[in-house]
């Protein structure tokens, strides 16, 4: 029976190190265990903290990739087609004539550039002459497919888990845990809210009212400093029930803020003393209107309040959330390298 025989925490540990290195972010044993209880990958995983176990390259790598679509690197789970397979069926039934043709001069051209591409000393493919080539024999069809055939090659390079290319050359790696920790430094990839962390909960929706209540007021404040907004976060403590105030990026940020938001992580609905003190705040600080942030959403009661009394307050609720996340992310992208 062939296959890649590992000592005992050897393989939690490996994965771990290459989602790392690729995703930028961390598990934990136990947080891998949690990702991917109901797949047939808990057991292993389990099994070969305590046991030499044999894991063939195939599975290793549809476990790789499984956890790389649980961290949230990518939106969907990477098929691992490094050939374009995929593009051969896509077009068989038509446009197979083109396909075939770009193919090959992928295979006539693609080594050469690769060859000038280390001559030159540079870690950057350029694809030009190959999408040239096939823009002038197959037209736009030849140049879309030709963009094509490149992303599935870059896709491939940079997701493989024995590959040393990446998307991103991340600074650091972030642990998971510090999103629910709620232990606090100065993201790198975000002035609020690290850049990984809104991609992994754009995956983990489910997570959001887990996740430590700093943290869901930095996401508010991320979101809105990437709409362009003037952003001012709380302290989060002694803060007078102020979470996050915003200014139009117009507007001189010593004036009345236009909007001031009170975020609630928690999973029980919003009642409608929120509101009420909401509304007071508003009036205190002579803004436009106030938002309520919320993992879950408004009572009846916090609702019918705001229609009744005219309160100029919006909800943005778990649903919302989640928008924002999908407007938000960043799957893994980038150029090819060799």
């Amino acid at each position: 029976m062939s296959g890649i025989l590992l000592k005992p925490e050897v393989l939690a540990d490996s994965l771990s190190e290459t989602v790392g290195y690729k995703a930028g972010i961390a598990l934990s044993i136990k947080q891998m265990c949690e990702h991917l209880t109901g797949t047939k990958y808990l057991d292993l995983i389990l099994n070969s903290e305590k046991n030499i176990i044999r894991i063939c390259p195939e599975e290793y790598e549809d476990l790789f990739y499984d956890l790389l679509y649980r961290v949230g690197h990518t939106e969907e789970k990477y098929n691992g087609d490094i050939t374009g397979i995929g593009l051969f069926y896509k077009y068989k039934k038509k446009a197979r004539e083109e396909h075939d043709g770009v193919l090959e001069l992928f295979i006539k051209i693609w080594p050469s550039l690769i060859e000038e591409t280390k001559r030159k000393g540079s870690k950057s493919i350029d694809p030009t002459p190959f999408i040239q080539s096939c823009y002038e024999k197959y037209g736009k069809v030849g140049m879309d497919m030709a963009i094509e055939r490149i992303e599935v090659v870059n896709r491939g390079l940079n997701l493989n888990p024995y590959s040393p290319h990446r998307y991103t050359e991340w600074g650091n790696i972030e642990q998971l845990e510090s999103l629910f920790s709620g232990n606090s430094h100065d993201p790198l990839y975000g002035k609020f809210f690290d850049q990984r962390f809104i991609d992994y909960l754009s995956n983990n929706t489910e997570k959001i009212s887990s996740m430590h209540w700093r943290k869901f007021e930095e996401l508010t404040a991320e979101y809105f400093e990437k709409l362009g907004f003037q952003v001012e976060l709380g302290s989060g403590q002694n803060d007078d029930g102020v979470d996050v105030r915003i200014w139009k990026p117009e507007q001189d940020s010593t004036q009345a803020p236009h909007a001031i938001i009170q975020c609630k992580r928690q999973k029980q609905k919003i009642e409608k003393v929120v509101v009420k003190g909401l509304f007071a705040d508003i009036q205190f600080e002579n803004a436009a209107y106030g938002l309520i942030v919320t993992s879950s959403e408004l009572s009846v009661g916090a609702r019918k309040a705001i229609s009744v009394r005219g309160y100029p307050i919006e909800e943005v609720n778990k649903d919302k959330i989640r928008n924002w996340l999908f407007d938000l992310r960043t799957p893994g992208t980038g150029i090819v390298r060799v």
